[in-house]
């Protein structure tokens, strides 16, 4: 299915249940009666294209492309994956870590696994968090420092990136691979935990990691397939302008 302006946006949902995550980081509210697509961008002034970009994206991998959002600033693609970390921070991973502690309180005190897959877990937050403030602190301020470089360079000047500016060959060099961790994690459920009493609780604690997993898949295709690619596309211009200039 291509989704397109034109399409009932509550017929986009029913088709593909993980666009509300999609229509939830670009603040649409729901209520969507029988509007379109593009009226309800229009309404909550969203972008259509973009919108059509990302759940097209979403939807189909093969959408995961900077040629599909290289008309789109920057700044567009660097709110929406902040709204994405707030999401993984304030919500998506609390709620897992509750449920693990809550699937501890059921089990024997002489079984230590469950705990050891909390202290496994919370290790992962530790991580998980460190990555998105090395984010949030040096390559978003980065990114819109270079695009602003971008817009002077269009209008005549030229500002050279220091030598000992954040780069972003530089940090994709430590980009920590964290989706594996939560594959680890997935898999010790799988093969070594039993439930301990209520196995439905117990298996939507397993979905959600694999819910989460899968989201962080696709936010990482969003980070590795278009903004960097855009961020590489930047400094190769700047750089270029330089030696001209030099």
């Amino acid at each position: 299915m291509h989704i397109t302006g034109e399409m009932k946006m509550v017929d986009v949902v029913q088709k593909d249940i993980q666009l509300l995550a999609v229509i939830q980081r670009l603040n649409i509210p729901l209520g969507f009666r029988e509007k379109s697509v593009k009226e309800v961008c229009q309404e909550q002034e969203v972008d259509l294209q973009f919108f059509l970009s990302l759940a097209n994206a979403f939807h189909d991998k093969e959408y995961f492309k900077v040629e599909y959002f290289k008309d789109f600033p920057v700044t567009w693609l660097i709110n929406y994956l902040k709204s994405a970390h707030k999401c993984y921070i304030e919500y998506r991973i609390p709620e897992i870590e509750r449920q693990i502690i809550n699937l501890e309180k059921q089990v024997d005190a002489k079984e230590k696994n469950m705990g050891l897959l909390l202290k496994f877990f919370r290790d992962y937050i530790r991580e998980f968090t460190s990555h998105i403030e090395q984010e949030e602190a040096n390559v978003f301020p980065y990114i819109i420092e270079l695009a602003d470089r971008i817009k002077d360079l269009e209008n005549g000047k030229i500002d050279s990136l220091g030598e000992d500016e954040f780069s972003i060959t530089g940090y994709l060099d430590d980009h920590n691979n964290i989706e594996e961790t939560l594959f680890d994690l997935k898999n010790i459920l799988l093969k070594f935990l039993p439930p301990p009493v209520e196995n439905c609780e117990y298996n939507n604690l397993i979905y959600d990691i694999f819910r989460l997993e899968s989201d962080l898949l696709d936010h990482a295709d969003m980070e590795e397939g278009v903004l960097f690619p855009r961020v590489h596309e930047m400094e190769y211009r700047l750089n270029e302008a330089i030696k001209k200039q030099g």
